[in-house]
């Protein structure tokens, strides 16, 4: 393959806080190999003038559910389906993420092995897809959070087990249920469900092997309860208080809010009735959360719940400009979005525009500095250094 230069654009390289005028990218197989400014002339390189465009890195949603397809009950349109069937369902949703400009995803919650087998072939280069961080089954009690598409277990010594297991099965990350959620029929939301001491066995696991723990927790207890034990990355975080959030800052933490899924859940009336019930209350609380979050520096990092209720993968575009809503400025949600985003998902090779790290690009027309709203505008999307969609 030629080596490929993207030139004459802005680049918001993910890592800095000014961007580069007339700036150009070098792709070399998969990965980039230099980044500057001017006009380079590299010889046998394939060139693509994006003028009035903007160079990124590509974007990273780290919370989504590839099986279901953001129609109104996604969950029902899949119930009893074989796992074959739901892979390649899988796989249709990560392609449509793909096109939005998403080149990578975190997947907190399928069933059995078919998000874990769709990411194996995407990273083997068996099919062409986005990066896929994938927790296969999540881990919840017996008739817990999402129960229908987890792995239910109870008590440490067997949480410890199916850690081990679900590493075993090839997941890179362990996703925990910390407390009740929306999108599950008779519980809460702010219900603790998994104790400290169940989820410290999991933590325990997942750091020998060098992978991280995400912690479904959206009421206080369940919130607290996660970061005592030492989960990595909170998701939803509707309840969290002040004291919660400065421990997240201290160590590091990142919350994913997951703002606009829940919005549509309390405001769209094709949603099951029992999940806008629960949601309505609730939204109130998760936007203050997030603006107390920009407040106190906590490490936010984007993620949608792609794939829920009536929130299909372009939900991201809506999510970022919640985010906006928050307090936060242009340059901060784009680097949520990218470099903090790789953080939180623990993939370094990703995130920034830098020599040495994975061609993984975005060129949308206009300046989303300027207009946020410009982040849509996708015109060239790139891959592992292979060009996915070219619209210049």
């Amino acid at each position: 393959m030629s080596d490929l230069v993207l030139f004459n654009g802005v680049i918001v390289d993910g890592a800095h806080d000014k961007p580069v005028e007339k700036g150009y990218v070098w792709i070399s197989d998969s990965g980039i190999k230099e980044v500057g400014s001017g006009d380079p002339q590299i010889p046998e390189a394939m060139r693509i003038d994006v003028r009035g465009g903007t160079i990124l890195p590509g974007l990273i949603d780290c919370h989504v559910h590839l099986v279901w397809d953001g129609s109104p009950d996604p969950a029902s349109m899949i119930r009893g389906l074989s796992e074959p069937r739901i892979a390649l369902w899988a796989y249709r949703n990560a392609v449509k993420t793909l096109e939005c400009g998403i080149t990578t995803v975190r997947d907190l919650g399928s069933l059995g092995h078919t998000v874990l087998d769709v990411a194996h072939m995407v990273k083997t280069g068996t099919l062409a897809g986005p990066n896929i961080v994938s927790a296969g089954p999540a881990l919840c009690m017996t008739g817990g959070h999402g129960h229908y598409m987890s792995h239910e277990v109870d008590g440490v010594e067997k949480l410890r087990a199916a850690a081990r297991w679900v590493m075993r099965e090839g997941a890179d990350v362990v996703k925990v249920m910390a407390s009740g959620g929306i999108y599950t029929e008779g519980e809460q939301v702010g219900s603790p469900q998994y104790t400290v001491e169940e989820m410290e066995a999991a933590v325990e696991e997942a750091h020998k092997r060098e992978r991280h723990v995400a912690a479904h927790a959206e009421g206080l207890a369940g919130i607290r309860n996660a970061l005592d034990a030492g989960v990595d990355t909170i998701e939803h975080g509707i309840f969290a208080d002040e004291d919660c959030l400065r421990r997240m800052k201290g160590k590091g933490i990142p919350v994913i809010p997951t703002m606009a899924v829940m919005r549509r859940l309390a405001t769209d009336a094709r949603i099951p009735p029992f999940a806008q019930e629960k949601a309505r209350p609730v939204t109130d609380a998760h936007i203050a959360m997030l603006r107390r979050a920009v407040k106190l520096g906590v490490m936010i990092a984007t993620g949608t719940d792609a794939g829920s209720p009536c929130s299909p993968p372009d939900v991201y575009f809506e999510e970022l400009e919640i985010m906006a809503e928050a307090g936060m400025a242009p340059m901060e949600v784009i680097r949520s979005s990218t470099s903090i985003g790789a953080r939180a998902i623990r993939r370094p090779d990703l995130g920034t525009l830098e020599s040495g790290k994975q061609a993984d690009i975005l060129v949308v027309a206009g300046n989303p500095l300027e207009r946020l709203a410009d982040i849509r505008n996708t015109r060239i999307v790139i891959v592992k250094g292979k060009l996915f969609r070219n619209t210049l």
